[in-house]
């Protein structure tokens, strides 16, 4: 006669284990899918599309993690009034690339520039190898001249 333990499923199996295997299994499936998950996301884009201004701001940050972080001051902002989301007329970015850093680097200072971005569902500064590409949404995955550009930056009351 075949053996109970034998027939029994993988889950049958897991049940019978004492919690000192059950505990760290557990957990190392949880940090899995965890893990997996951000990875999966941070490989989805949430928009696309070009911010158009002046560099104001580009910069190294980190301490186990460094990242290449910037702003772009943008021209003809209106404020909106909206107390949440600010009056701010400053882009926040990441250049996560070290071609597209050289190519903003080589830029005169304050010259107008059309950058490409990709807007991540998220920031991914953790510091973790694969998990530290930014620190804001933005990934700025191209950089140009803007042609045509006319810098008039409204006036603060």
């Amino acid at each position: 006669m075949a053996s109970t333990s034998s027939t029994q499923g993988a889950l049958d199996r897991f049940g019978s284990l004492p919690l000192r295997y059950k505990a760290p299994a557990l957990l190392a499936a949880f940090l899995v899918v965890f893990f997996g998950g951000t990875a999966l996301l941070n490989l989805v884009n949430y928009s696309v599309g070009t911010r158009t201004g002046v560099v104001g701001k580009l910069s190294h940050k980190g301490i186990a993690c460094w990242t290449t972080e910037g702003q772009l001051a943008l021209p003809n902002f209106a404020p909106s009034g909206n107390l949440r989301q600010g009056s701010d007329n400053t882009f926040h970015f990441s250049v996560p690339d070290e071609g597209v850093q050289k190519q903003l680097d080589a830029l005169p200072d304050g010259s107008p520039v059309a950058l490409d971005y990709q807007q991540k569902l998220f920031a991914l500064d953790w510091p973790i190898p694969f998990f530290c590409r930014r620190r804001t949404e933005y990934e700025i995955v191209g950089v140009r001249l803007a042609t045509g550009f006319q810098q008039n930056m409204p006036v603060r009351p």
